[in-house]
């Protein structure tokens, strides 16, 4: 027995073996299952996390240019052609902007020391400076194309296709204008490293940033990366974020999202949903095919021994002109109503898909689901159909409306205001507004606060809507000023100067100071 003794060296590595093997042995934490993980989100075990390891990467890396480069030329392509990304981007469009953001000056008269009614007076100037320059293309555009609101309209569709926008800031004189301040938009593939370089340390796909990641310039290109103009060659030029002497913003970016602190360049709004998007599109442009085929007689020729090769060329649908054999035969074209004489030896055999599918449609609008809650749009809104309850309907509404808001939101902080702060800088160094003291920087901010109305909300049921909005004032909750632009996107003062108009009209024509109001119809019954 004693030959078979172990030392107490092997003994104690014995032990070592032992306790590392109870270590190393997989052990049931978090509810079971046999994973080695504490969180099963992390486990390298499980058949379904097995293959899913995904690197942890910084945002230029995670974003990095060729990959950028190529979801922005996918989401391109999808708002040309595809129906679903078209239809969640113009969606947008017309929610957000439509018409345009309207702006309305609110000077911080407290701050100023002047009292409300001089404030008011300051705002309908501001206000009258405002509309001269952003409803005339030639004060505000620097291609004299378009007006402000446009502008707006284009800013977004930009930011949301290509991740982001730019637009700098020059001046430029014309005459006939009173300003020369003027917004020239900028695609987001124009800016980029000069010359193809590879980033730096401060230089990121266009952007350089000083030490705390500001923005302190942008590289802009004369022209299209990769498309030289009449075999001119390209250039890049530096733009400083803010002019060396004035401080004023020389660049404005406009983001579609910042999702990551660091993060210098946007991804596109569709780029999350561009994979399902594309299959999605030729799923459905299979099935449309299929039924085309379907509603055609649509047979194949089985031919025989005694058929001669190369006798019928055959086209199922003729899509183009088709050409003539050696024969000089023109081809069978398959169509509706057609009929066809057959040759020797030929036997129609008819060929039916089975179309339309009776599955299409649950599927399509499953998908169409997925991709509408990954982009903030209930399948009601981005298809515009509203065949649910109008509980439901409301719903799915109030809930677009509030990713509405907060894109809106952006746009006014990217692009809107800082282009009404511009203006109002020149009109004050021209001697058009009177503002004393707007060298400095809390009274300058006093001066340019404002607030931007877009379109309204809209209802489903007006009458509903109007009831619900007296009572949530009637209790408290609310006020006419929020109520009022929620409804019809002016703000209470616009709406009560103009009433007071329309109502001392009346009295001084001798007309009823109120229009008859129209007896309510019952209400149904609510089920």
């Amino acid at each position: 027995m004693g030959l078979f003794r172990k030392s107490p060296e092997e003994r104690l590595l014995a032990e070592a073996v032992k306790f590392a093997g109870q270590q190393l042995r997989p052990s049931a934490q978090g509810g079971g299952g046999g994973v080695e993980t504490r969180w099963r989100g992390a486990s390298r075990v499980l058949r379904s996390m097995a293959s899913w390891v995904p690197g942890l990467g910084s945002p230029r890396r995670d974003l990095n240019t060729p990959e950028r480069a190529t979801l922005v030329a996918r989401s391109r392509d999808a708002m040309r052609n595809h129906l679903i990304a078209r239809a969640a981007i113009v969606r947008n469009r017309t929610s957000v902007v439509g018409t345009g953001l309207i702006c309305r000056p609110q000077v911080d008269w407290e701050a100023l020391g002047i009292d409300e009614e001089e404030g008011e007076r300051l705002n309908a100037q501001l206000e009258r400076e405002w509309t001269l320059w952003a409803e005339n293309p030639l004060e505000c555009d620097a291609e004299a194309t378009l007006n402000h609101y446009q502008l707006q309209a284009l800013a977004l569709v930009s930011a949301l296709v290509g991740g982001d926008a730019f637009a700098t800031t020059p001046d430029i004189e014309r005459p006939g204008t009173l300003y020369s301040t003027r917004i020239q938009l900028i695609e987001t593939d124009r800016v980029s490293n000069p010359h193809g370089m590879p980033d730096s340390t401060n230089l990121v796909n266009g952007v350089e940033f000083d030490a705390h990641g500001a923005p302190v310039a942008f590289h802009i290109c004369t022209g299209y990366p990769g498309e030289p103009v009449a075999g001119q060659p390209l250039e890049w030029q530096r733009i400083p974020v803010f002019g060396a002497e004035t401080g004023r913003r020389r660049v404005l970016q406009i983001w579609c999202d910042k999702d990551r602190p660091g993060q210098k360049r946007g991804a596109p709004y569709l780029a999350p949903v561009l994979e399902p998007l594309q299959k999605l599109e030729r799923y459905s442009s299979a099935e449309l095919m299929a039924a085309i085929i379907s509603a055609m007689f649509t047979v194949f020729l089985k031919k025989g021994e005694a058929f001669e090769q190369g006798n019928l060329p055959l086209s199922a649908l003729g899509d183009g002109m088709g050409g003539h054999d050696a024969l000089d035969q023109p081809p069978v074209e398959l169509g509706e109503g057609a009929v066809v004489d057959l040759a020797p030896g030929e036997e129609p055999v008819i060929a039916n898909p089975a179309r339309p599918n009776a599955q299409f449609d649950p599927f399509f609008t499953s998908i169409v689901k997925e991709i509408g809650a990954a982009l903030e749009l209930p399948m009601e809104e981005l298809m515009l159909y509203y065949s649910s309850s109008y509980s439901a309907a409301r719903a799915g509404m109030l809930q677009a409306w509030r990713a509405y808001q907060m894109r809106r939101w952006w746009l006014v902080c990217d692009f809107c205001q800082p282009s009404y702060e511009l203006l109002i800088d020149e009109a004050v160094a021209r001697g058009r507004i009177r503002a004393p003291g707007y060298s400095d920087p809390a009274r300058r901010r006093a001066y340019t606060r404002a607030i931007w109305i877009g379109p309204a909300r809209g209802a489903i049921d007006e009458l509903k809507e109007a009831n619900a909005a007296g009572k949530r004032i009637e209790i408290g909750v609310s006020n006419e000023t929020i109520e009022a632009a929620a409804m019809t996107g002016e703000t209470w003062q616009q709406i009560y100067r103009q009433r007071k108009r329309e109502l001392d009209q009346r009295r001084r024509d001798g007309l009823s100071n109120a229009p008859p109001q129209p007896e309510e119809p019952p209400q149904p019954a609510e089920e």
